[in-house]
């Protein structure tokens, strides 16, 4: 029996007594449809998803074999898009097949369209919401700490050996990057601090603002009675519109010449509606257009239904005497990461629990929590921290002593300040592209640019050029596996927690706070 099938048949009986058993009978017929993709039942467990993954790739090998690529790619494509799926139009017919015949890519995009619809319809079926369960059903919960618990123990025994024998734990290597909260929280506060700072010296204000969509994306109220102005949207839908009305908002700042930059935090409503919220600095002459532009788009569709003024759109100004952006806004970063730092959530449920249901909904829905917008880009920061010693060109390495010191608002002075495009930013990364190993058999001039994984090479200048270590690191089971003599661990530097990452903070003044360095020449970058 699926799992749902006591929560549809209690729904069932609710509605019928609530309404009618024509409409009980109508909710059954149009639930029944929707968890039935051609021959797929999207209420499968992962085990089934994976034969039905492994069944559908061996069609598309056993019955092109004797096809040429053109007929061969018609019959596949035409399986594929029965479920909904596409592939990119750029792709070639042979590079597609590749991925229509492995039994992985079918696994992957059947699981990620099965889990959304099942939670989709546990919305529906008045299973998440404050009254039942906050921001994602407990079975989409149980299934993420499942995947994190499969994740850690792949992870434990796992070893990333180099070229001269060095080797780390797979697990050390994510504990020591942003895939850990703590890191990833301690870089974004060190980000804003160094944006705030910036603004405070081009006298730019800071506003924050809140932006939620209509009525008729929410499910449930928070006493989880359903809304009877729901329209079966999805979380997806949701997040579409947000995004949406903020590129109009953009396109308008554009026309209008006003640059904004900042932050943007996604997070769902009790419900699993995602809502914005977005912390801007700009001009303060500015502030008020930005505003009103924000307030239009935001309230464009659907604007005159009841309790819009109030909660669909709020704008606040980021005043000292209340506190800087860095208390606006940590409390939501702590929120959607760990619950570290905070006791309860909004609707009281304790702030740990609730994070690991935000990560949930977050990690199932694909959603970007955390956006920066404006700024230089956090990769090259990221690889300079990386570095070991010093560069040997001076301007280089001072942008390295920023990243490596935490100081964001050295390394934002040194790119170029805020609203610059890539090429006229004065230093950036260069990329090295390297075929997927299910591609490697293909000819190159049949790969588009999804049949490539791009590695950081160089670290660029005006004038100089840093390439950045390859020390050949492979991925083993064991740490003694391909090196003769046991391997001794490396000596890793003492983390300092404050720092965003792990390196130790330098010390001693900041690197160079000068005017804004503008890039001279171009980059050659596209």
């Amino acid at each position: 029996m699926p799992p749902i099938a006591y929560n549809v048949a209690h729904k069932y009986i609710k509605i019928s007594e609530q309404f009618s058993y024509v409409e009980a009978n109508r909710f059954l017929s149009q639930l029944d449809k929707e968890l039935e993709v051609a021959d797929l039942n999207l209420s499968k467990d992962i085990a089934e998803l994976k034969n039905f993954a492994k069944h559908k790739a061996a069609e598309c090998m056993r019955d092109t074999a004797h096809m040429s690529t053109d007929v061969a790619f018609q019959f596949c494509i035409s399986k594929f898009s029965r479920y909904g799926f596409t592939i990119p139009d750029d792709m070639s017919q042979t590079e597609a097949l590749s991925l229509l015949r492995s039994d992985k890519f079918w696994f992957k995009k059947l699981k990620t369209l099965a889990t959304q619809k099942m939670e989709e319809v546990r919305r529906q079926l008045d299973l998440v919401n404050q009254a039942k369960s906050t921001y994602c059903s407990q079975d989409r919960l149980r299934q993420h700490q499942w995947e994190k618990e499969q994740a850690h123990a792949f992870m434990e025994n796992k070893w990333f050996c180099s070229a001269d024998g060095e080797f780390i734990s797979m697990l050390d290597a994510y504990n020591a990057n942003v895939s850990n909260p703590k890191i990833r929280r301690a870089e974004l506060m060190v980000r804003i601090k160094g944006t705030e700072e910036f603004s405070k010296l081009q006298g730019d204000c800071g506003w924050f603002y809140t932006l939620t969509t209509p009525s008729k994306f929410h499910s449930h109220y928070k006493s989880g009675k359903a809304n009877p102005k729901y329209q079966k949207l999805t979380v997806k839908d949701a997040s579409d519109y947000l995004n949406t009305q903020w590129q109009k908002a953009r396109a308008q700042f554009d026309r209008e010449d006003i640059n904004v930059y900042g932050l943007r935090v996604v997070e769902p409503h009790h419900d699993g509606t995602p809502h914005w919220h977005l912390m801007l600095f700009m001009p303060p002459d500015k502030a008020s257009r930005v505003t009103e532009i924000l307030r239009h788009y935001a309230m464009e569709h659907d604007g005159d239904e009841s309790g819009a003024k109030e909660s669909r759109f709020k704008a606040e100004e980021i005043r000292e005497e209340k506190g800087s952006a860095q208390d606006y806004i940590a409390k939501y970063i702590c929120k959607n990461i760990d619950g570290e730092y905070l006791d309860t959530d909004k609707y009281g449920n304790d702030a740990k629990v609730a994070a690991s249901r935000i990560t949930a909904w977050a990690s199932l829905f694909k959603i970007r929590q955390f956006q920066f917008f404006g700024l230089p880009s956090v990769s090259l920061w990221r690889q300079l921290r990386k570095v070991d010693g010093s560069i040997k060109d001076f301007e280089l390495d001072q942008l390295r002593q920023a990243a490596d010191s935490s100081d964001w608002l050295a390394y934002l002075l040194m790119m170029g300040g805020t609203n610059k495009r890539k090429v006229e930013r004065p230093f950036a990364l260069e990329y090295e592209k390297q075929v997927k190993a299910m591609f490697e058999d293909i000819s190159p001039d049949l790969l588009s640019k999804h049949a490539y994984n791009s590695k950081p090479k160089t670290i660029l200048s005006i004038s100089a050029r840093h390439p950045l270590a390859d020390k050949g690191w492979l991925l083993l089971s064991s740490p003694a596996e391909q090196v003769g003599n046991a391997p001794v661990p490396r000596d890793g530097r003492e983390v300092d927690a404050g720092s965003g990452g792990h390196r130790k903070r330098l010390g001693g003044d900041p690197p160079w706070r000068g005017g804004f360095p503008i890039a001279v020449g171009n980059l050659g970058l596209v």
